[in-house]
């Protein structure tokens, strides 16, 4: 096999163990559709290539991410030229077992130490601990969350989970973490509980009826194929987000043309769910 071959499968061994924290012949398997041989071929190569990246795990049968594997994947984003590492640095979660969500393009990069120990919170149901700075308490503090879903939406990644300080169900943005920590502790919530999550609104969205007729065609050509309107489902949960990456008014009277060609023409609905603007 070229060098070439080589650094792509290793790449593709790579990406799964940093972003999702492991990686086993069973993942491989069903993401590449490799023959056991195969997949075992694979993580030989990957182990002889990086001897210091994996640790087996007997119990779960998989490679598990060290400390090391992240140090040098960082220093590989820090540095000025691309290296074979480069390629596992792609955000990897299309398919992951905690299913994200993605709602839109790619534009914020999540941090592979921070995503893996999420997902492997939510794959294996356990709590987690973490500094979060927000908007309304900048200052570090810390949070413990029994999370259950990673969403990307619009420019940011997002963990919904249930929050023990808050007693609630939150979200929280994975770029206004640092130093989490995967507990050992069972997380204990229920997603069905969780109903901005489970509730599911058809969305509505028009041209803004500020616009003059031949404006509002125009509108409808472009995002609707010239239909009236066009109606999506989205959870509750999430309803603010697509809002503000369609950019569309939720109070027509003053949120208004040329800031917002769009709107929720079935706000009513959907106010319960809605930050007012």
């Amino acid at each position: 096999m070229s060098i070439e071959g080589r650094q792509q499968r290793n790449a593709n061994v790579g990406r799964i163990l940093l972003w999702e924290g492991r990686v086993s012949r069973g993942r491989l398997i069903s993401e590449y559709g490799l023959s056991p041989i195969r997949a075992s071929e694979w993580l030989r190569d990957f182990r002889e290539s990086y001897p210091e990246w994996a640790a087996w795990d007997s119990k779960l049968k998989a490679d598990v991410a060290t400390a090391t594997a992240y140090a040098d994947a960082e220093r590989a984003a820090s540095a000025t030229r691309p290296s074979a590492v480069s390629a596992m640095l792609i955000p990897y979660a299309q398919n992951a077992p905690g299913k994200p969500i993605s709602l839109s393009w790619d534009f914020f990069h999540p941090s592979a130490r921070i995503f893996s120990r999420l997902n492997l919170a939510i794959a294996d149901r356990l709590r987690v601990r973490f500094l979060y700075s927000s908007m309304n308490n900048p200052e570090p503090h810390e949070r413990t969350v029994e999370p259950h879903s990673l969403v990307r939406a619009g420019r940011r990644w997002h963990v919904r989970g249930y929050c023990l300080q808050r007693e609630g169900f939150r979200d929280f943005v994975l770029g206004r973490m640092s130093k989490v920590k995967l507990l050992a502790e069972p997380s204990l919530a229920d997603v069905a509980a969780d109903v901005a999550w489970m509730t599911v609104l058809q969305v509505r969205i028009t041209a803004h009826p500020g616009l003059s007729p031949a404006q509002q065609l125009v509108v409808r050509n472009e995002y609707f194929k010239g239909a009236a309107a066009r109606v999506e489902s989205c959870r509750a949960a999430l309803l603010n987000y697509m809002v503000q990456e369609l950019m569309a008014a939720t109070d027509v009277d003053r949120q208004t043309p040329p800031d917002y060609q769009l709107a929720v023409e079935n706000e009513e609905e959907c106010r319960k769910w809605l930050f007012r603007p």
